[in-house]
């Protein structure tokens, strides 16, 4: 990695150096090869096309699914079959523009969507762009992802952040619209109650979400001490598993994806009531069957989001959303590695890695 290359004479940046400042050849990536075989490597820096932006990465959430790619070479149905990076929750700057676009855009902070829909199927015509069948999705097999320098998406996923939004929380807009789907999922409203299971980031965002959609009580359940601590402060009762449960709920919100948890969850659904489920976990999975259809409670899916971005930007920067709270663990490009191979110590709730930033500081915001 010690090798040096001229810089790019074609791309020419003003976000990510001096105004007019080519940008560097190459850059640092993290490449998954195989299962536990992540790789630190020298990449050329790519250049955007017609209609596309070349992002400067800021921070990247580290998502369950990409333990899982790290672990298992697959997440749910999508499989590893070549090298990638993974990386589906960042943010950065745009560094240069591709044909079409407008160049003041330049040097704008923004909150990437991932998820890249193909526009012509019937579930795009429909506006369901989340459950098009030929979707790409960047940090996943498919669609390289956001744990390098820089990495190219369509100019009309990347979403202007304002600057009282740290690139953290920007990072975290991925992870707050699967939250913010689910509790449109469950049809959330004024006076529900609400039963969440898990109180990881996915969790903790979906109290937050049924906070804001006016739930009057939320219970959440989660066996760690700091994490219910966390759900305490943001308005929930938190407890340590169902056996301390002893009512029914509207809405069950189950983001673990464990079998026992999912099955047992149902039961304290009223009947009438909704069960979305956000976490994945194994294949094939049963539910109670009289829990479900003798008193008729509805189980809905999550897949990911659609028309998520603008509520969750203008909710993180008028206080709805607390995001920079749950960030547990930062780490450099360098150290990246350390979210899958070390447990964090003390409270686990959050991995960020900051590629863009200087790891010292909490956040980097544009300059004054």
């Amino acid at each position: 990695m010690s090798e040096t290359h001229a810089p790019r004479t074609d791309l020419v940046a003003t976000g990510a150096g001096k105004p007019g400042e080519p940008l560097p050849a190459m850059m640092k990536a993290l490449v998954l090869h195989g299962t536990k075989d992540l790789r630190l490597e020298q990449r050329p820096v790519p250049a955007p096309g017609p209609g596309e932006v070349l992002i400067e990465v800021g921070s990247v959430g580290v998502c369950g699914s990409d333990k899982h790619f790290f672990a298992e070479g697959r997440a749910s149905s999508d499989v590893m079959t070549e090298p990638f990076v993974m990386g589906h929750e960042f943010g950065g700057r745009i560094a240069t523009v591709g044909e079409g676009i407008d160049a003041s855009r330049i040097g704008e902070r923004v909150a990437v969507e991932p998820l890249v829909p193909c526009g012509e199927c019937r579930p795009c015509r429909r506006g369901e762009y989340n459950i098009c069948p030929d979707q790409l999705f960047h940090g996943v097999p498919g669609a390289e992802g956001a744990l390098q320098e820089y990495v190219v998406v369509p100019a009309a996923n990347a979403f202007l952040i304002p600057d009282s939004v740290s690139d953290d929380a920007a990072a975290m807009v991925e992870t707050i619209s699967v939250s913010l789907w689910a509790g449109q999922r469950g049809d959330i409203t004024i006076g529900d109650r609400v039963l969440i299971t898990g109180g990881g980031p996915i969790g903790l965002f979906a109290l937050q979400v049924a906070r804001n959609r006016g739930a009057e009580r939320v219970v959440l359940v989660e066996p760690q001490d700091s994490r219910r601590e966390i759900a305490a402060r943001f308005g929930a009762e938190a407890v340590p598993s169902l056996d301390a449960v002893e009512e029914e709920f509207d809405v069950l919100m189950e983001c673990t994806g464990v079998q026992a948890v999912r099955h047992a969850g149902c039961a304290y659904v009223r009947s009438g009531g909704k069960a979305v489920f956000i976490g994945v976990g194994a294949q094939d999975a049963s539910v109670p069957m009289p829990s479900v259809i003798e008193r008729e409670v509805e189980i809905r899916g999550v897949m990911r989001y659609r028309f998520t971005w603008p509520t969750v930007i203008a909710g993180l920067e008028d206080g709805r959303f607390r995001a920079d709270e749950l960030v547990t663990r930062v780490l450099p490009l360098e150290e990246a590695h350390r979210a899958w191979t070390e447990t964090a110590a003390g409270a686990d709730v959050k991995t960020v890695i900051r590629v863009g930033s200087n790891p010292t500081r909490p956040h980097q915001r544009s300059p004054a």
